[in-house]
This record gives structure tokens, sequence and C-alpha cells, in this order.
């Protein structure tokens, strides 16, 4: 489930332009998901905003990016952003980052309903009337794509010093959160021991 995507609780509409707020970097500090996920985040690449790339991908799905989208699995009005492919695959960076090609207008129920599953898995199981149809779509969004998954393994080849020791940090951080929530065992335990 990713969060981060959707849009505000005040009801706005998703409109192209505002996949550009998450066409950027992410921190470690600045992330309110889980720290597996913001580690993988802070590795995923990111395409820079350009109108007429996003116009282009709204297009390829068969939808007006001057218009409001829906939600490429179901067709109800889109509320947030899905990564097609996750970043985060068994807490570990995917390969897949913040793309244009990657990021689809979803409603929220799909959001959270597809989680993990790749796209087509998900798209029998929620079985739209139009299904053939949305399959084509998506297939000639992801056509598109000009950038392929990235790997740690290729990470490794231009930055491995930097890389190792980022995985170093990740580990350190993971020991830390295993320690600390056995302290706050430990005082749960013995606040609950003197009632």
């Amino acid at each position: 489930m990713e969060r981060r995507y959707s849009a505000t609780n005040t009801g706005e509409k998703v409109k192209a332009t505002t996949i550009r707020k998450y066409l950027r970097p992410s921190t470690i500090g600045g992330r309110k998901s889980t720290f597996a996920n913001a580690f993988a985040s802070a590795l995923a690449p990111h395409d820079t905003y350009s109108e007429e790339v996003v116009a282009a991908a709204i297009r390829d799905l068969g939808q007006n990016p001057d218009e409001d989208l829906l939600c490429v699995y179901c067709g109800a009005k889109a509320a947030t952003w899905d990564h097609v492919f996750n970043r985060v695959v068994k807490g570990d960076f995917s390969g897949y980052g913040h793309r244009i090609r990657n990021l689809v207008p979803c409603c929220r129920s799909c959001n959270e309903r597809k989680g993990q599953k790749p796209w087509r898995e998900f798209l029998e199981i929620i079985s739209p009337p139009d299904k053939d149809v949305r399959r084509v779509q998506m297939e000639k969004f992801l056509a598109g794509a000009e950038s392929k998954r990235s790997s740690t393994e290729e990470m490794r080849h231009y930055a491995k010093a930097e890389l190792e020791r980022f995985l170093e940090i990740r580990a350190t951080i993971f020991d830390l959160i295993a320690e600390a929530d056995q302290l706050a065992a430990i005082i749960r335990r013995r606040e609950h021991e003197k009632t």
C-alpha cells in the first residue's frame, strides 16, 4: 500500500499535473512509511516532471490529461497514484522507482487492494467489464517506458563503496530498532508488573 501517493483528504481531484510532486527523490528522514520502505525509496530512481511526457503517458492510458483522471484498474475517479511495479519487494529495493511510466492514476480502493500484486493479476481479480481494453492500454503505457528496472548489482558498479555503507547503515538501524523493541517490551512488562 503506497499511502504517500494518495491525494489530500480534502477531496482534491487528481489531475495529470498532480504527479509532479511525486517525481522527486525521497529521503529517509522525510518518509512516514516503514524504515525498509524508506531505505528502498531512497535508492529509487525518479523522473523530472515534464508536462508533455506526462500528457503522452496519460493519453496512452486512454485518458485525457486535461480532465479528471480515472482509475486504470476499475474506472472510478482517481484519488491517488499507484506504482505499477512496487519500489519495495520483501523489504528491499525492487529496481523500480518514481518514473512517469511507473505511476498510474488509481482510486483508493484499488490502490489498497492491489498491494504487492502484479498489475495483470490484480486486473484479473477485479475483472472489470472492459478488462481487455484496460490491459491493452496498460501494455501501451508500459511499452513507452524509456527507462527500465535498475538493480543494486548495477549500482555496485558505479557506487560500490557508497552502496555498501548505505546497506551497513540500514542493517545497523534495523538492529537498533530490534533492540528498541526488546527494551520497550521490558518496559511494558515492568509497567504491567507494578500494577
